[in-house]
């Protein structure tokens, strides 16, 4: 097992989901939120070594999440 550490930020719980199987198939630590306020906090509150983005989100656009971050 890896120590990178990855968030997924997608509003497609599918494509969220696709993405989260491929990355922990590479042995990567995922996590996965489905909107702006949700990774904002977790980006807060925990530390990524990546992020993997959709620029758009319900509530932020994913620029607005990275410019916050």
């Amino acid at each position: 097992m890896t120590d990178v550490r990855v968030l997924v930020v997608d509003d497609d719980v599918r494509a969220a989901e696709t993405i989260r199987r491929v990355l922990v198939s590479d042995g990567w630590n995922v996590s996965v939120l489905h909107n702006g306020a949700q990774a904002l906090q977790r980006a807060v509150d925990e530390e990524f070594d990546a992020v993997v983005l959709d620029i758009m989100l319900p509530d932020f656009d994913g620029l607005e999440v990275m410019r916050r971050i």
